[in-house]
């Protein structure tokens, strides 16, 4: 891995001026900075699955006049305009659904809030002259057409997607701020006078098709993440993070700009060579965390997507294996994945912490590990600890790793070492979790960082976690003859 070759003629040396309406979206989006593990249940279907229309019989048509209620879902299978002035939200619980055939107009100065769940179905249509808003909670998903003229303003704060069969042509204002994030799995065109504002995540997938027109702006808690095929003809400034994946088709036209302030990371997965120098990568290769939560993984998608390394969980408890474990480790080395191995650890005392680390060893024993063994130091049930107990059953299982010829690590997030730990009394690498942050809050050295929660990698459905390793653990476990590697010659 390595910051874009071109990076020198693409980056403009001065900061970027972000106008005062992306400035306002990137300030409101600091409360909402996420600082945690655990990978979100997304709130609409992103997986790659065919869409199923729904039965009518078990929905309520909506009419323009009707006021929706939580709980109930609704339908649209005609024409319906909602008129300026109007304002309409579908409250938590609710879904609505704009059947094929269908057309949903939003005139200008009306307002359409989904705090609920709206679907497009295909060959359905949204056409967008006032306001949409996705609230936090709420979810999006287009299988058919969505437009929004110069006028319209989108507003996503949750999960919202435009599927495989989908088209958006969006020529207003788009937010996607406070935590949210937009997959584009179909084709998205930002129209030549289109600003569109990211202080959450922007993801593409490789079957997708972006025109970037107008003007992105990847604020600086926000992430950009292009795979498929990218055109850029209009801007694109960054001051946040922005990655362009393995298998991405960038493609750049005459007078297009692509610019960065000091805070941005720009980050080009495309090239296999030049990113390591002898035991660190300078801006991080691209891993995974998974567990059950993932349930089926194809790993050979997830290897040619770019993933060079997975950390799989393995045990929980003193007696609990992750079910998926022996499928992820097994399927995953034999893609080629370099693996490490994590417990989550609920231990409330140095005699369960031991417990559990005997049982984590015993698990992972049969198996052949590159990357480091990771104690998981997290739940909620420790945080009532002092601060010598939690060291106490971290210094213990790290011990026990140690002492069984393994390489370890610790894993937790940036408010967790400040306020729960003293990291200078443990003597090993340091895995962080901090989300939506250019870089994380926590002072110590790292190896691992944890920066997204929402990432989407091929042959994964749902959400998975993606980290950034800036160091070469499988040279430096081969070297140290660590993992008990020797046994699997």
């Amino acid at each position: 891995m390595k910051i874009l070759k071109k990076a020198a003629a693409l980056i403009v040396a001065a900061m970027i001026s972000l106008s005062s309406v992306t400035a306002a979206f990137a300030q409101s989006n600091e409360s909402s900075v996420s600082d945690g593990a655990h990978n979100p249940e997304p709130t609409i279907d992103i997986s790659e699955s065919e869409y199923t229309p729904i039965d009518k019989t078990k929905y309520v048509k909506w009419n323009v006049g009707d006021k929706p209620a939580e709980n109930t879902k609704y339908y649209i299978d005609e024409a319906v305009k909602i008129p300026s002035g109007k304002i309409i939200e579908f409250p938590k619980g609710s879904t609505l659904v704009v059947c094929e055939g269908a057309d949903l107009g939003i005139y200008a100065n009306a307002v359409l809030n989904i705090s609920g769940t709206m679907i497009v179905e295909p060959k359905a249509r949204v056409t967008l002259t006032g306001k949409l808003s996705v609230k936090a909670g709420g979810g999006f998903a287009n299988y058919g057409t969505v437009v929004s003229t110069t006028k319209g303003i989108i507003r996503i704060s949750s999960d919202s997607i435009n599927h495989s069969k989908g088209t958006m042509i969006l020529s207003g204002v788009t937010y996607i701020y406070n935590g949210g994030s937009f997959i584009n799995r179909g084709i998205t065109t930002f129209a030549k006078n289109s600003v569109t504002c990211i202080t959450g995540s922007f993801s593409t997938t490789e079957e997708a098709r972006v025109f970037l027109k107008g003007t992105m702006r990847v604020t600086i808690n926000g992430t950009a993440s292009l795979n498929g095929y990218f055109s850029l003809i209009g801007g694109l400034e960054v001051s946040g993070k922005l990655f362009f994946e393995k298998n991405v088709k960038y493609y750049r036209l005459d007078g297009s700009t692509l610019s960065a302030s000091k805070s941005a990371r720009i980050i080009d997965y495309r090239s296999e060579d030049g990113a390591a120098k002898p035991d660190l990568y300078s801006t991080g290769m691209k891993g995974i965390d998974v567990s059950s939560w993932q349930e089926a993984i194809d790993w050979q998608k997830v290897k040619n997507s770019g993933v060079k390394y997975a950390m799989i969980r393995a045990s929980f408890s003193d007696d609990k294996v992750d079910k998926t474990f022996e499928y992820n480790i097994v399927e995953a080395a034999k893609a080629g994945i370099n693996v490490g191995v994590y417990h989550y650890c609920y231990a409330l005392n140095a005699e369960e912490a031991k417990a559990e680390a005997k049982h984590f060893i015993r698990t992972i024993s049969p198996y052949k590990i590159t990357y480091p063994v990771v104690l998981d130091l997290e739940d909620v049930s420790q945080t009532n600890l002092d601060k010598e107990t939690i060291n106490e059953i971290a210094q213990v299982f790290i011990k026990e790793i140690k002492n069984a010829g393994y390489y370890p690590m610790i894993y937790s997030y940036s408010n967790w070492y400040e306020s729960y730990m003293d990291m200078k009394a443990l003597d090993c690498e340091v895995w962080v979790a901090h989300w939506n942050v250019p870089q994380p809050s926590y002072k110590g050295g790292y190896g691992i960082w944890q920066y997204s929660s929402k990432g989407l990698v091929s042959g994964i459905d749902g959400y998975v976690d993606l980290n950034a390793c800036f160091k070469d653990y499988e040279k430096i476990i081969r070297e140290g003859g660590y993992n008990h590697l020797d046994r699997f010659k």
